[in-house]
């Protein structure tokens, strides 16, 4: 991804200052903001990006904004605090907040089945091809709220591969905007999946997808998205502990493995980990 500065040649838009404060102020820790820090210039010196910008605010402050490495890797402008960049998939970390969000107040578990939520997704078929033909068996699991956070639900866009399941995409009306959110999900729910949920990780799955429950944060008022990284657990409502006591462990596990190297066929954009 490259950025760009704001142009400076005649009149240079004025940005609101933000208030800032000491990270010690704000309850966050200068050691472990500096540790990301340092991971992200770790990063830049392996040239795996041209370089970031960090802030990272609470209570209304900024406690840590940084600007490192360069704006294009074929240019060496710096990277600015005001650096503009061209970003994509912004409703996946917000409703994944609100999601959440109500894991925390015990509304659902991460565990539940999608199809709790919107019943369009039960007893869903995986496609699989075989002598060239699309052929539909039983999901070996049901898809979970989990599996749309984590991008293992089966879920596939139109424009990642050329398999018949993505043939049956790119004809439908998936990307129309002038469906609602409940015509949505139930179009995306009728395709069959690329993959067995859990089974390998997909590059699609959003968790935009979920935006269509009755509990999901944009049709739940009640949904707040005040769950904090850095809040110590003894302020957490009791209702996340006997979730986390609920969950199985293979899914609360810290530990669970990210799925490794992966292969791909032209059938189907599942990553699977050997």
């Amino acid at each position: 991804m490259t950025a760009t500065a704001v142009p400076q040649a005649g009149i240079t838009p004025k940005i609101p200052s933000l208030p800032e404060a000491k990270p010690e102020t704000l309850g966050l820790s200068r050691l472990r903001l500096q540790a990301m820090s340092d991971a992200f210039k770790r990063e830049i010196d392996k040239g795996t990006v041209p370089g970031v910008t960090v802030l990272v605010a609470r209570r209304g402050q900024v406690g840590w904004f940084e600007a490192i490495g360069k704006q294009s890797p074929t240019s060496a402008a710096p990277m600015a605090h005001d650096s503009i960049f061209r970003i994509f998939s912004m409703t996946k970390p917000i409703v994944s907040v609100g999601i959440m969000a109500l894991v925390e107040d015990g509304d659902l578990l991460l565990s539940d089945a999608v199809a709790k939520f919107i019943p369009e997704f039960a007893n869903q078929k995986v496609g699989v091809v075989s002598g060239g033909k699309l052929e539909l068996v039983p999901a070996k699991r049901p898809m979970t709220v989990q599996d749309l956070l984590r991008h293992t639900s089966g879920l596939t866009y139109e424009n990642q591969g050329d398999g018949p399941v993505h043939k049956l995409y790119q004809d439908s009306r998936v990307r129309s905007r002038k469906i609602s959110n409940a015509e949505h999900a139930a179009l995306v729910a009728s395709f069959p999946l690329v993959c067995h949920p859990a089974r390998s990780s997909t590059t699609a799955a959003p968790p935009t997808s979920s935006a269509a429950s009755p509990k999901s944060s944009a049709a739940n008022p009640s949904a707040r998205t005040s769950l904090s990284a850095s809040s110590p657990r003894s302020r957490w409502p009791r209702p996340a502990f006997r979730q986390l006591r609920q969950m199985p462990a293979g899914l609360r596990s810290p530990s669970q493995p990210i799925p490794g190297p992966a292969t791909r066929s032209r059938s189907s954009i599942c990553w699977r980990s050997r």
